[in-house]
């Protein structure tokens, strides 16, 4: 991903738990959100709270997001529930999809 091959381009994201670091990199059209469960021991849960314009969406966007350390697919919004656990799921690593069409928007043909 070259949005991970820089620095400068680091945007952090809010969350309701401070054991949860969230954070974006973007570049050109490659954009990548990073969650992290910063407490080595427990479980940890969070709503994530992402500044869509931040991502270059919308803020009624609601993109696919493909999961690189589990292979899995969501849709994510302005706000989202994690639930990370060490040693199974302690993070997510997301690649933004951009062609899931925005709340509301009309559907892609």
């Amino acid at each position: 991903h070259p949005a991970l091959q820089r620095l400068r381009n680091l945007r952090f994201h809010q969350t309701d738990n401070d054991a949860v670091l969230a954070y974006s990199k973007r570049t050109g059209t490659d954009t990548v959100i990073v969650v992290v469960n910063l407490d080595p021991h427990h479980t940890q849960e969070a709503t994530v709270s992402l500044d869509m314009p931040r991502l270059g969406l919308d803020w009624d966007a609601a993109p696919s997001v493909h999961d690189e350390l589990t292979g899995e697919t969501y849709h994510w919004g302005r706000t989202n529930y994690v639930r990370l656990t060490p040693g199974r799921a302690p993070a997510h690593v997301l690649h933004v999809g951009r062609s899931t069409p925005q709340i509301g928007g009309p559907a892609a043909s």
